[in-house]
C-alpha cells in the first residue's frame, strides 16, 4: 500500500493564521509518498525529532514497514514534515477504522509540534495536505473550504530558493501582532477565487507580500528576488512563502508570456533559485 499527499505552499496567510486568522494554501505536484508493506516493524526517512515520528511512537504500527519518499530530496519548503504526519495519521485511521475529526487531528498535531516557548503552529498546511487540495482555512473556527484555480489568463509556478528559515526556531522569536490587514487581504484572495477575479487576486497577493515586508517578515534576499521577477514582462505578482518568505517564491504570470518567464529562469540572473 502506498499513501500520497501533494506539496504545499501558503499562497497567503502564513502569519495571520497563527493568531486566529485565515490562510489559503495551494497543494501541487510532485507528491510525497509513504510506502507501507507488511513485515518487520520499521520506519525509514522520518527524522526522530519530527511530529510524525512522535506520532509513530504513540501508536501501534506493529508488523508494518514504512518508508517516506521525498520528491524534493530534502530541500525543504514544500511540507515534507507535515506530509509525514498526515500520511501516518491517515494510515492510523485506516488501521483503527476511525473517522477523521479535524479538531482531534489539529490538537494532536499541535501538541506534538509545539516547541517550548514557541507559538503554537496552526496546522493549516497539514489540513491542506490531508484534503490534498487547494483550501481556505480559518484557524478560529477550523472551517475548511476547497478552492479551485479558475483564472483563465493566469497560471502560477512555485520556485525553490537557496534559503531556509527553521520554522520552529523562528516561531520562538515571533511576537504576536495585529493581523487585521493580513486577514483582510487573505479574505480578498478568497473572494478572488470565488469570483474568478484576476485583478483582485494579483492586487491582494502582492499586497500581502508588501505587508510582510513592512512587518520585517521577509528575508532581504527574497525581497531582491521578487523585485527582479516583477520587472519581467508577463509576471503579475510574486511573493515569498514560508517562514520569513524564505523557502519558496510563488510567481503568478500571464499564460501567454510563459516562455518569457522560462527564459529568465534559465538565465544567470535567476541564480537565487535551486
Amino acid at each position: 500500500m502506498n499513501l500520497f499527499v501533494g506539496s504545499k505552499t501558503f499562497l497567503v496567510g502564513e502569519y495571520s493564521v497563527l493568531f486566529g486568522g485565515s490562510a489559503i494554501i495551494l497543494v501541487t505536484l510532485p507528491e510525497f509518498k509513504l510506502q507501507v508493506t507488511k513485515g518487520k516493524t520499521n520506519l525509514k526517512g522520518i527524522d526522530q525529532e519530527s511530529p510524525a515520528y512522535c506520532f509513530y511512537e504513540l501508536h501501534d504500527f506493529c508488523n508494518f514497514s514504512m518508508e517516506f519518499v521525498d520528491p524534493h530530496k530534502k530541500s525543504g519548503g514544500f511540507g515534507a514534515s507535515s506530509a509525514q504526519f498526515v500520511m501516518l495519521y491517515q494510515l492510523c485511521l485506516k488501521l483503527t477504522h476511525r473517522r477523521f475529526d479535524i479538531n482531534l487531528f489539529l490538537r494532536e498535531y499541535q501538541d506534538l509540534s509545539q516547541k517550548k516557548n514557541s507559538i503554537k503552529p496552526s496546522g493549516a498546511d497539514c489540513i491542506a495536505q490531508y484534503y490534498n487540495h487547494h483550501i481556505f482555512f480559518n484557524a478560529q473556527t477550523n472551517v475548511v473550504e476547497k478552492l479551485e484555480w479558475k483564472f483563465p489568463q493566469l497560471d502560477f509556478i512555485i520556485l525553490k530558493t537557496k534559503h531556509k528559515v527553521v520554522t520552529h526556531l523562528h516561531l520562538e522569536k515571533l511576537v504576536p501582532f495585529d493581523i487585521e490587514k493580513l486577514q483582510n487581504l487573505t479574505l480578498n484572495v478568497k473572494k478572488s477565487f470565488l469570483n474568478n477575479d484576476e485583478e483582485l487576486l494579483i492586487k491582494s497577493v502582492q499586497g500581502f507580500f508588501d505587508s510582510l515586508k513592512k512587518y520585517n517578515l521577509v528575508i532581504d534576499q527574497n525581497i531582491e528576488a521578487v523585485d527582479k521577477l516583477l520587472r519581467i514582462d508577463g509576471i503579475k505578482a510574486a511573493k515569498g512563502c514560508g517562514a520569513m518568505g524564505a523557502d519558496t517564491i510563488i510567481v503568478i504570470f500571464e499564460k501567454r508570456k510563459k516562455n518569457t518567464l522560462l527564459n529568465f529562469l534559465q538565465s544567470d540572473d535567476a541564480n537565487f533559485f535551486i
